[in-house]
C-alpha cells in the first residue's frame, strides 16, 4: 500500500523543505519527499499499521500555519518520481520561526529555551543562559530561574528580560504601567477574559505567533482597569519567552501585560486569516514578475524594488545607485524629479492580481484603509481604471464642524439639528466641545466611524483613532444579524463620485433621535457598509463584466466587516485577496512598481 502525504504551503520560508525531511529522519520506513513549486508531498509504502504510525506522527509534527493552505493523503500507485515531480533539495532559505511543535513540548518540559534545532531556523540574537542570569542577577538552573523570575514579577509587578524579540518589559495586569499588548500564558479561560472566536483562538496557535486585536470582557475590564478598547493579544512568540510563560502558568498568573508585542498581526473570519501588518515571517518576499525597466518605490516604511529578474519587497533594501524609475503614491509629498505617481488602491489590487495571476481578469477593487486614502474602483484591460467612489472628509475635520455641514446641507438638516439639540442638549454641547487633536490623519471611513462614536455618545476624548475604535467595540457586543441602514452614499462632485459623510452621520442622528441603543446603531455603520460594497461591486459588473472582486485596506482589521462583506459579496463573485503579504502597506509597496505593466 502506497500513500502520499500532501501539502500547500506558499511561503518560501524553507519551513517544509526542513520538517520534511525532519519527519524522514524520525520515520521508521522509508520515505520518498518532492516538491513542485509550492506543493510539498511525502510519499511512503508500508503495512496498514506502519502508515497509520506515520500519520500520527506527521500529525503531531506538521503545525497550523497562515501559509499552509491545505494538506490531504491520497493513495498512490507510483513513486512521484515517475510522475515528473522534483525531489525535495535539502539546501533551502532559512528564516527564524517563533519555535516549532517539538521545541514547544521540550521548553514546556524542561525550561530549557536554548536546545539547537533543525526545523525552527536560528535567530542571529545569540542568548545563553548566562546572559539571562546575568540581567536577573542570579545563577539558578533553568527551571529555578523562570520560577523565580515569576516571583519577583509578583513582588515587584514588573521585570525586564533579554529574548530574541529584544529587552522585554512584563508587568502584571493590575500594576500602573500598563503595556502595548498582552501576554497569555493559559489560554483555557482566554474566553472568559474577552470577546474572541474560534477562528481567533486558531489564529493566535498558529505558528507564526501573530498577535490578535481583541476587546476586553466588561468584568475582566473593570477588575484590572483597561482604559482601552482593543489590546494586542498573543501567545509566547519565542522560545525564552514561552519558558518564562510556562513559569507564569505554573504559577497561576494567566496573562501580563508586555511590550514588543508582535509585529505580526492577524484578523480572522469564516475560517479566513488576513495579515494586517507584517512580522518577520514574511519579508523579504521574492516574486518571479520580470520588469522591462527597474522600479522602486517606498511606501510606508516598506521598499520595493524590480528588474528583469522580478520584484523583491523588505524594508532595507540597498540599491548600492542602481538607476531606476522611482515610483512615488499620489499622497506623499516629494522633491524627487520625474517620479511617477500611482494610486495607492491601485497597486494594493496589482499585488493580489500577482499573487493569484489574475492576469486580464475584470475586477473590482475595494480598498478601505484607515491611514491612506480609500478608494472603490473597477479594472479591465480594455477600459483600465474607472473611479467609482473617492472618500475624502479633509474640510469636516471636528465633529462641531459636522453639525455645521449638515445644518447647511437643507431644511431638513436644519430641522435635525435643531431636533437634535433639543432632546439631548448635554450630548449637543458635548459634541461641540470635543476636538481631535490626536491621530487626526485617520481616512475615510475609520474617521466617519470616529465622528460617530461621538454623536452616539460614546466618546468625548481627544484621539480620532480611540473613537472609531470604540465604535467598533461597542458594534461587537450586538448579537444580533442586522442593523439599521446607515447611509452609505455617493454624491457627484468635481473630483469624482464621492461618499459624503454628512448622509451617514445625518441617518445616525436620526437614529438616535427615534431611540435605537448605542450598541444597535453601532453595529449598523458596519452591517450598512458590507451592503454597500456589495452595492459597488454589482455597480461595476453591470459597467464592465468582473469576474471577481479584490478586498484590501486596513480597515477590514475589523472582524464583522470581514465575515458580512464576505457574506455578500461571495454569493455572486469570487473574492480575492493577500493571502503572503499583509492586506496593507507592504503590498502597496510590491503592487506600485508593476503599474504600468498591465
Amino acid at each position: 500500500m502506497r500513500i502520499a502525504f500532501k501539502f500547500h504551503y506558499i511561503h518560501d520560508n524553507g519551513l517544509f523543505t526542513r520538517l520534511l525531511h525532519h519527519i524522514d529522519e524520525l520515520s521508521d520506513i522509508s520515505l520518498s519527499l518532492y516538491q513542485q513549486d509550492n506543493h510539498y508531498t511525502i510519499e511512503a509504502e508500508g503495512e496498514q499499521g506502519e502508515l497509520e504510525a506515520l500519520a500520527e506522527q506527521i500529525s503531531l509534527l506538521v503545525p497550523r500555519s497562515l501559509f499552509l493552505r491545505d494538506h490531504k493523503i491520497e493513495a498512490v500507485e507510483k513513486e512521484g518520481n515517475d510522475r515528473m515531480m522534483d525531489t525535495l533539495p535539502k539546501q533551502n532559505v532559512s528564516f527564524a520561526i517563533p519555535y516549532c511543535l517539538e521545541c514547544q513540548k521540550n521548553v514546556i518540559r524542561t525550561f530549557d529555551p536554548f536546545i539547537s534545532c533543525s526545523v525552527c531556523g536560528f535567530s542571529e540574537i545569540l542568548l545563553t543562559m548566562d546572559d539571562l542570569a546575568l540581567h536577573a542577577g542570579t545563577d539558578t538552573t533553568n527551571e529555578d530561574f523562570f520560577l523565580q523570575l515569576t516571583d519577583s514579577l509578583l513582588k515587584k509587578k514588573k521585570i525586564t528580560l533579554p529574548t530574541y524579540n529584544g529587552l522585554r518589559t512584563f508587568s502584571l495586569l493590575n500594576s500602573i504601567d500598563k503595556g502595548n499588548g498582552i501576554l497569555v500564558s493559559d489560554p483555557s479561560h482566554l474566553s472568559d477574559r474577552f470577546l474572541i472566536t474560534q477562528g481567533e483562538l486558531d489564529a493566535l496557535m498558529m505558528i507564526e505567533k501573530p498577535s490578535v486585536r481583541l476587546k476586553p470582557k466588561l468584568k475582566f475590564r473593570a477588575e484590572y482597569e483597561l482604559d482601552k478598547p482593543f489590546y494586542p493579544v498573543f501567545f509566547a512568540d519565542d522560545k525564552i519567552t514561552l519558558a518564562f510563560s510556562t513559569a507564569l502558568k505554573k504559577k497561576g498568573i494567566e496573562a501580563v501585560f508586555c511590550d514588543h508585542v508582535p509585529a505580526l498581526r492577524v484578523v480572522s473570519a469564516l475560517e479566513q486569516h488576513l495579515i494586517i501588518s507584517p512580522g518577520r515571517d514574511i519579508l523579504p518576499y521574492k516574486v518571479n514578475f520580470p520588469l522591462s525597466h527597474p522600479s522602486y518605490t517606498e511606501y510606508a516604511g516598506f521598499q520595493a524594488y524590480g528588474n528583469a529578474n522580478g520584484l523583491l519587497v523588505s524594508t532595507d533594501l540597498d540599491l548600492k545607485d542602481k538607476p531606476h524609475i522611482r515610483y512615488v503614491a499620489n499622497e506623499e509629498r516629494t522633491e524627487v524629479v520625474n517620479a511617477i505617481r500611482y494610486e495607492p488602491a491601485h497597486a494594493a489590487m496589482r499585488s493580489v492580481v500577482i499573487e493569484h495571476s489574475l492576469k486580464d481578469k475584470a475586477l473590482s477593487g475595494i480598498y478601505l484603509s484607515k491611514e491612506h486614502p480609500s478608494h472603490i474602483f473597477s479594472f479591465s484591460s480594455k477600459i483600465g481604471y474607472t473611479s467609482m467612489v473617492l472618500f475624502k472628509d479633509e474640510e469636516i475635520r471636528q465633529p462641531r464642524q459636522m453639525l455645521e455641514a449638515i445644518a447647511s446641507m437643507d431644511d431638513r438638516g436644519v430641522r435635525l439639528v435643531n431636533n437634535f439639540k433639543d432632546q439631548f442638549p448635554e450630548l449637543y454641547q458635548k459634541i461641540e466641545r470635543t476636538e481631535f487633536t490626536k491621530h487626526t490623519d485617520i481616512t475615510g471611513i475609520a474617521k466617519i466611524w470616529a465622528f460617530a462614536a461621538v454623536f452616539i455618545g460614546l466618546y468625548y476624548g481627544d484621539d480620532a483613532c480611540i473613537a472609531s475604535e470604540i465604535l467598533e467595540s461597542t458594534a461587537i457586543e450586538f448579537s444580533g444579524k442586522s442593523g439599521p441602514r446607515i447611509d452609505y452614499k455617493v454624491i457627484s462632485t468635481n473630483d469624482g463620485y464621492q461618499l459624503d459623510p454628512r448622509l451617514a452621520i445625518r441617518s445616525a442622528m436620526s437614529f438616535k433621535l427615534a431611540g435605537l441603543d448605542d450598541y444597535l446603531l453601532s453595529f449598523g455603520f458596519i452591517d450598512s457598509l458590507s451592503d454597500f460594497i456589495a452595492q459597488q461591486a454589482e455597480n461595476a459588473d453591470a459597467n464592465i463584466g468582473i469576474n471577481g472582486v479584490v478586498l484590501s485596506g486596513s480597515l477590514f482589521e475589523n472582524r464583522q466587516l470581514l465575515m458580512r462583506a464576505y457574506n455578500a459579496l461571495s454569493v455572486n463573485y469570487p473574492i480575492y485577496r493577500n493571502e503572503r503579504l499583509s492586506i496593507d502597506h507592504v503590498n502597496v509597496a510590491l503592487g506600485a512598481i508593476t503599474l504600468g505593466s498591465e
